[in-house]
């Protein structure tokens, strides 16, 4: 179920024609089939390449991340503190802000 799942969400995903699919149709009118399939598997194995290096790189971030956690909070917290006392000792506005709208 999960397969026919998976298969169905990746059909929907890769059905519109962008400008890799139009690549792939004027190839394969114009040069024959075979070169509309190696159009069409560059762009398959593009995409893989692309999608690992963004799993794999998401994976190194989030261990960084989760690596520097502790100094991430200290900063975030110094940083709303400041923000924080910097508006509060802020003075107010004389006169709200003047707006007129034009037809």
């Amino acid at each position: 179920m999960l397969f026919l799942k998976s298969f169905i969400l990746g059909l929907s995903v890769s059905a519109p024609v962008g400008p890799i699919g139009l690549l792939c149709i004027q190839r394969t009118l114009s040069k024959g089939k075979s070169a509309g399939f190696i159009t069409g598997f560059g762009a398959v194995t593009a995409n893989i390449i692309y999608a690992s290096i963004a799993a794999f790189g998401f994976t190194v971030v989030s261990s960084f991340l989760l690596e520097q956690e502790f100094y991430i909070k200290l900063f975030g917290s110094i940083f709303l503190l400041c923000l924080g006392i910097n508006t509060f000792f802020k003075k107010p506005a004389s006169t709200a802000a003047n707006l007129e709208g034009g037809t």
